[in-house]
């Protein structure tokens, strides 16, 4: 009886662990350069437009946060994070995608730099999470 419960035990933790796995939490990594000021000024245009606080409230946006790079006065980083797949996928064909998309235009910001993760182990990690780059594309 006990091997019993400790096989069943065994599977439902695989299972779960498997159901965790196909719904993946997706980070990404978003560097770009400009001129003149242009990160700068591409930021502080999401952010007073509201383009930037309406992505945030897209269902399944974790994080959409900015960040300057010390060592790059014209660079600019975007880091995001999704629950998974589904909520980047609604992301990508919402009006604010295309806005977004529209002001890094005016803005001239180019060298795009993206990285993707995913979680290492699927569920809470309590230790710190490591993650593992899924994929990289220069452009």
């Amino acid at each position: 009886m006990k091997r019993f419960l400790t096989l069943l035990f065994v599977s439902a933790l695989f299972a779960m662990i498997s159901i965790q796995s196909n719904a993946q939490q997706i980070t990404i990594n978003i560097r770009y350069s400009s001129e003149n000021g242009g990160a700068r000024k591409y930021v502080e245009e999401m952010e007073s437009s509201g383009i930037a606080a309406k992505i945030r409230a897209i269902e399944g946006c974790i994080r959409y946060d900015y960040f300057f790079p010390a060592d790059d006065p014209e660079g600019l980083l975007l880091i995001d994070e999704w629950a998974d797949q589904e909520a980047l996928n609604r992301y990508h064909a919402s009006p604010m995608m295309q806005e977004a998309a529209a002001l890094r235009e005016k803005y001239n910001l180019g060298n795009r730099q993206v990285r993707m993760f995913t979680p290492a182990m699927p569920g809470p990690n309590p230790g710190g999470r490591r993650e593992r780059p899924v994929q990289t594309r220069n452009q």
